[in-house]
C-alpha cells in the first residue's frame, strides 16, 4: 500500500492542542513529530490554521473593547450631566 492509498486518519481537537501546546512550549517541530508519529508538515498546517483563528479572536476582542470603550465614555457623559443636574436641582430648594 502506498501513501496515497492509506486511509487518512483523524485526529481529535485535544490531540492537536497538545501537539501545538508542545510546539508553542519550544520543542522542536521534527522532535514533536516524531514523538506523536506525525509528521511535521502536518503540524505546521495545524500551526497555520491556529493562527488565523488567533488572529480573527484577537479582531474581535479588539472590536469588542472599542465598542466597550464607546459606552464608557457614553456613561461618563451622561452621569457628568446627571451630577450638574442635582447640583441645579439643589440650590433651588
Amino acid at each position: 500500500m502506498n501513501q496515497s492509498q492509506q486511509p487518512k486518519r483523524k485526529y481529535t481537537a485535544k490531540f492537536k492542542a497538545d501537539v501545538l501546546r508542545l510546539v508553542a512550549n519550544g520543542e522542536p517541530i521534527m522532535a514533536v513529530g516524531r514523538k506523536m508519529g506525525i509528521s511535521d508538515s502536518l503540524i505546521h498546517a495545524w500551526r497555520k490554521t491556529n493562527d488565523k483563528g488567533e488572529k480573527k479572536t484577537d479582531q474581535s476582542l479588539q472590536q469588542e473593547v472599542d465598542s466597550l470603550r464607546r459606552q464608557l465614555r457614553q456613561t461618563e457623559m451622561e452621569r457628568e450631566i446627571l451630577k450638574k443636574a442635582v447640583a441645579i436641582f439643589s440650590r433651588q430648594t
